[in-house]
């Protein structure tokens, strides 16, 4: 079944993933990578006003927390990713394809969903199996905004709480089912948890209650 058209909004974050050509790695060190993600996020943040809640780079791909309130989402990652291709391709000399397809993007509605995807960026380092701290991930702005490390761009808080608190809640694992409903959910073009198929029960981590109350 084909994927469902992205649902364009000004008033509520974005989940945007985009993977690289054939799922190899960017073709050059990650460090670079970032520096470039990083500077066209924050030229775009200017031109477009965009809120960035979190992002953070793996080896073949990245994950992106956005509100677009001036534009289009479409237009703002058309940029992105085009500008992005041509400056790999100019550092690498390489003339193939970049990207392996357009992004992907997940509208984020509700304020307890938000918070979990939130969660969700942040930790794929850790279910990678790559760092055991969220925090620890040089390439996230976790990371940056923990170590008050200058980044290209404004770095929006889609909540504020207490940091102590706040990397705890971060570092503590989803259960399977809770972490594979929350991939379920921004598989669709707007988020929603998985329903168990027996029970109909909504599938939802709880870990959000901590911070909500």
């Amino acid at each position: 079944m084909p994927r469902k058209p992205i649902v364009r909004s000004n008033q509520h974050y974005y989940h945007i993933v985009a993977r690289s050509n054939n799922q190899e790695y960017f073709y050059l060190p990650s460090q670079e990578i970032w520096q470039m993600m990083t500077a066209k996020l924050g030229e775009l943040q200017k031109k477009f006003d965009l809120k960035i809640g979190a992002f953070v780079l793996m080896n073949n791909h990245f994950h992106l927390l956005v509100l677009s309130p001036e534009e289009d989402i479409d237009r703002v990652m058309y940029f992105f990713m085009k500008e992005l291709t041509l400056s790999i391709q100019r550092r690498t000399k390489r003339i193939n394809k970049i990207f392996g397809g357009r992004y992907k993007g997940c509208i984020i509605e509700h304020q307890n969903y938000l918070m979990n995807v939130f969660k969700y960026i942040y930790r794929n380092p850790v279910v990678a199996g790559i760092t055991e701290k969220a925090e620890n991930y040089p390439y996230s702005t976790l990371f940056y905004q923990l170590n008050s490390m200058t980044q290209p761009f404004e770095l929006s808080r889609p909540f504020n709480r207490e940091v102590g608190l706040l990397l705890e809640w971060l570092n503590a694992s989803f259960r399977e089912d809770e972490a594979q409903s929350i991939k379920t959910g921004l598989r669709k073009s707007v988020f929603d948890y998985k329903k168990d198929r027996a029970t109909g029960r909504v599938i939802g981590p709880n870990f959000y209650n901590e911070l909500l109350t």
